[in-house]
């Protein structure tokens, strides 16, 4: 229990505080033996470069937060745009024993493929589509099915297809 307070009081330190105790300690030193000022100067030095270190770390988390969430808009954008089109997707996290989707015969087992009927953000920060009421892993996704003929329709299924599939690596 002493360590968690020694943490926090740690980091509650301000500059003001360690100045206050700076000239403190100044003040209250041995007459007949003074401290050496570039020691002082180093401590000055060392708790300046601390607190420029814990400015940069709340920056940083900062704007990791913001990417993140900027990047879960960016999938949640990018899967609502096929809504309504079949994909093939692969079984990796999903329940297989769907008797609505249409799988195959060819393909191996682990390949479905369905109507997405929406988007959902997992609670663990991951996109899913729904595919006949269950939540499939974008990162599971591995083309759009060419289920029509409109040239138009397939271009922009295709160019949704290569965006996702750079965003999760797959080819």
């Amino acid at each position: 229990m002493s360590t968690s307070s020694t943490s926090s009081l740690s980091s509650e330190i301000s500059m003001e505080n360690f100045l206050t105790l700076f000239v403190t300690q100044l003040q209250n030193q041995n007459p007949l033996d003074p401290t050496d000022n570039t020691e002082f100067m180093s401590q000055l030095a060392q708790f300046s470069t601390l607190e420029q270190e814990q400015q940069q770390t709340e920056y940083l988390s900062k704007a990791n937060s913001i990417n993140s969430a900027s990047l879960q808009l960016d999938q949640i954008a990018l899967a609502s745009t096929f809504i309504g089109k079949t994909i093939k997707y692969s079984s990796g996290s999903s329940d297989s024993s769907d008797s609505d989707s249409d799988s195959d015969s060819n393909s191996s087992s682990d390949t479905l493929s369905g109507v997405v009927e929406g988007v959902k953000l997992e609670e663990d920060g991951t996109v899913s589509f729904i595919i006949d009421g269950e939540s499939v892993s974008i990162s599971n996704f591995i083309e759009v099915e060419n289920t029509t003929t409109t040239t138009t329709t397939t271009t922009s299924s295709t160019t949704s297809s290569n965006i996702l599939s750079k965003l999760f690596g797959k080819k």
